[in-house]
């Protein structure tokens, strides 16, 4: 902004408050989409009965009693039942429904029709029959069905309920009575429950929004802004859960009449919105208003964030000087790395300026405050780098507004030193020599690998040296060198890789996938001319390194015979004369330990074979590879071990306890303790259920079972060793157990009920659980 304009906006200033006022009177609709309503669910804060018997005490026990009723003793009762609900959650709130509902718990005659009333009443301290509060208003007869207990009785309150919170009351007090003409009559009493509900739907209004902003800007403060389209926020909130919208109204300032208002819902809690293209002109007053509206109400218009739009940018670039580093000098340059400088700025009495900003690669970005409008800032800044370099500085006014640029060119003074570094080789001693370039340098300080520092005195040629020998194992090693003077002033920094050729020989190895016991060979080959070379140096794994000599086309062979499976490195390094070794090259391989075989002549696979109980062998092989033992697990089963013979094979002994699928699995072990890869052996056990007969359906016939008389069976078990048969009749679920007898068999009888074909389900069972497979056996019933 140009302070030829200030005193025009400052007279318009003057003229607003009349337009701010007028710019909050229009507030048409509300937003379109509106939140569900609140609700919430209210039980009595009191309840208490009266009773004519005793009219100066409240009841408090038992159930709320209505009407008349007789005690034990055939005296006769007339009470009635009031209940009290907090409403002061509903404070402020706009009522939309309310019901009460209230469990019914006896009623004296089902034929006696309903006649129970609810009344508001006056608010009372004590209530008692003798002092009943006043009854103001009649509820709508209940909703309900037959006029015999009903679960639930509901009324509607609606109406009540907004009035009273209209009215400001913060308490409701219910009586529950039975209508004037029948309340002494035994027939029309009844009693609820203590504890009825008040279901209230309602709606809080929205809160007045806070936080307003401008880009990001709090309204509270003055803002003068150069965006031709403002960002404009507010926080809102609402009392009662759900999503909230909102409105947010622009206009000028001193054009109230060009109002415009923008619906948004809100995010994050906040309302957002630009103001209108071709709206913020400069050199006027704007200002914009918030409203939260949740659809069934609105809040107050906020009070309004006014700001000044600036469009005019200061004409002049400021100036720039600096004592130690001076504009366009060539080199050697002034200062130098960490040789701290100032620099000036100047807005030559523009006091549209208030600000600097500046850029460089030697100072970074930075914005600094004018000492005042117009005036002039300093900074001071430390150079980490050398060479001609620029900075970059604009002046900034109140609304963010940049001058055109001012380019200041400066060369800085190099001081760190130089290196002149020698090609190493592996176990040769090497010096790297150092040139000082910073005046007045007495030491070189240097790090190796990140290493402590160490120190060497500069000469009176300016330059010094150091010996390094490097072995195989780091291509890389960082390097580190400066100066420092007399006074400790540090120079700047040559920060450097040295690299040392490793000369890793080229291998390989001629199997990717052997298997164990295989011999694989490693060869190991020149892949840089390294002068000298006489032997490798091999290793497998974290092996043992065998050492072999180069042959006449500078190679050498290694033969491993493969002990384990698994993925393994084979890597080789050259060895000169001097016993100097290389680098490692490396290859890799993946060695397979092939699973075992199992066989099995009582349990070969395929074809149902066998019988639970009936024990089988089982032999484990390792035909390829040598292993000590073979772990192997039946279906089921635990894990177990069996020792290979002298043979390689183990063989193992094994009863199924149930007829179907089974297998092993099986592994073997080395005597180093590395695994083969597992197999998995599955055959298929044959089920032996028990025979069953009956002497009434001998074999050729005829049958003489017939319904509703007793019929005899005998079950044979086919598994050695069974105790009990299981039976049932497939029409039941019912399992019934027979034990086995001395001859052999079990016997039991079963009275058929109906004409038709029975099956009996018949199992049998031994003492470790091993069961023998079910039989299905049918039977025709005669009538």
């Amino acid at each position: 902004m140009r302070s030829s304009g200030r005193p025009g906006h400052v007279a318009r200033a003057g003229l607003t408050t009349a337009a701010l006022i007028g710019g909050l009177v229009a507030v048409p609709g509300t937003a379109t989409a509106a939140q569900n309503p609140n609700w919430t669910t209210l039980r009595p804060t009191q309840w208490l009965s009266t009773d004519a018997r005793t009219p100066f005490h409240a009841i408090t026990t038992g159930d709320a009693r209505v009407g008349a009723w007789r005690d034990d003793d055939g005296k006769h009762h007339l009470g009635k039942s009031y209940f009290t609900f907090d409403l002061s959650r509903l404070k402020g709130t706009t009522v939309f429904t309310a019901r009460l509902s209230a469990y019914e718990k006896s009623v004296n005659d089902c034929a006696t029709p309903r006649a129970l009333e609810l009344w508001t009443t006056k608010p009372q301290r004590t209530i008692s029959w003798a002092f009943q509060p006043r009854e103001l208003v009649k509820a709508p007869d209940p909703a309900s069905g037959t006029p015999c207990a009903f679960p639930w009785l509901s009324w509607d309150l609606g109406e009540i309920v907004k009035n009273a919170v209209a009215e400001g009351s913060t308490s409701l007090t219910l009586v529950a009575r039975i209508n004037r003409d029948h309340q002494g009559d035994l027939a029309y009493g009844r009693s609820l429950s203590t504890s009825p509900s008040l279901e209230v739907t309602f709606n809080t209004p929205p809160g007045t929004p806070t936080d307003l902003t401008l880009n990001n800007r709090p309204c509270g403060e003055p803002i003068i802004t150069a965006s031709r389209q403002p960002f404009a926020s507010a926080r809102v909130s609402d009392p009662d859960p759900g999503g909230i919208d909102g409105r947010l109204a622009f206009w000028p300032v001193d054009a109230p009449d060009q109002r415009v208002e923008h619906a948004t819902s809100a995010v994050g809690g906040s309302l957002f919105g630009y103001f209108p293209a071709g709206m913020v002109q400069d050199g006027r007053q704007f200002a914009f208003a918030a409203r939260a509206e949740d659809g069934h109400a609105n809040s107050e218009w906020s009070a309004p964030c006014v700001f000044t739009a600036d469009f005019t940018a200061p004409a002049n670039a400021p100036s720039v000087t600096s004592t130690v580093y001076r504009e366009n000098n060539g080199p050697p340059g002034d200062g130098g790395e960490g040789v701290p400088g100032d620099f000036t700025f100047d807005a030559g009495g523009d006091e549209d300026v208030i600000a600097f900003e500046y850029s460089g690669h030697a100072v970074g970005y930075g914005r600094v405050t004018a000492d005042r409008p117009g005036g002039s800032a300093t900074i001071t800044t430390t150079p980490t780098t050398d060479g001609p370099v620029s900075i970059e500085v604009s002046g900034v006014d109140r609304a963010g507004n940049r001058s055109p640029a001012r380019s200041y060119r400066y060369w800085i003074r190099t001081t760190a030193p130089y290196l002149k570094l020698p090609i190493f080789e592996l176990g040769v001693p090497a010096d790297v020599v150092f040139t000082a370039t910073q005046a007045g340098a007495t030491t070189f300080v240097y790090t190796l690998d990140d290493g402590p520092e160490q120190t060497v005195p500069v000469g009176p040629d300016g330059t010094g040296k150091a010996t390094f020998t490097f072995y195989a194992g780091q291509r890389t090693h960082p390097f580190k060198v400066w100066t420092v003077d007399a006074s400790g002033f540090k120079s700047g920094i040559t920060d450097f890789d040295i690299d040392v050729q490793q000369y890793e020989p080229l291998v390989y190895v001629d199997r990717w996938n052997p298997v164990v016991g295989d011999r694989v060979v490693v060869t190991a080959s020149p892949w840089l001319d390294r002068p000298g070379v006489v032997a490798y140096v091999f290793q497998v794994g974290d092996g043992e390194e065998v050492t072999l000599p180069v042959d006449a086309n500078g190679e050498a062979r290694y033969e491993y015979t493969v002990t384990a499976p698994g993925y393994h490195r084979a890597r080789a390094a050259s060895v000169t004369e001097a016993g100097i070794r290389s680098g490692w090259g490396e290859d890799r391989f993946d060695a397979t330990a092939p699973a075992p075989t199992v066989t099995s002549a009582e349990y070969p696979g395929g074809a149902e074979t066998g019988g639970p109980g009936v024990e089988g062998s089982f032999t484990f092989s390792s035909p390829r590879v040598p292993v000590a033992a073979f772990r192997y697990r039946f279906s089921g089963g635990e894990e177990q071990t069996a020792a290979a013979g002298p043979d390689g094979t183990a063989t193992v002994r094994w009863a199924p306890k149930s007829p179907g699928g089974h297998g092993v699995y099986v592994v073997g072990v080395s005597s180093s303790g590395w695994t083969t890869e597992g197999t998995y052996h599955s055959f298929a056990v044959k089920a032996l259920p028990p025979t069953l007969i009956s002497p009434q359906y001998p074999e050729g016939g005829p049958s003489t079972g017939k319904a509703g008389q007793p019929i005899e069976f005998v079950a044979t078990p086919n598994v050695a060793g069974s105790h009990e048969v299981v039976w049932r009749d497939i029409s039941s679920s019912a399992e019934q157990v027979v034990p086995v007898g001395a001859d052999g068999t079990a016997r039991f009888t079963h009275t058929p009920q109906f004409q038709g074909d029975l099956v009996i389900v018949v199992f049998s069972r031994t003492p470790d659980g091993t069961v023998s497979g079910t039989a299905y056996k049918s039977f025709y019933v005669s009538p």
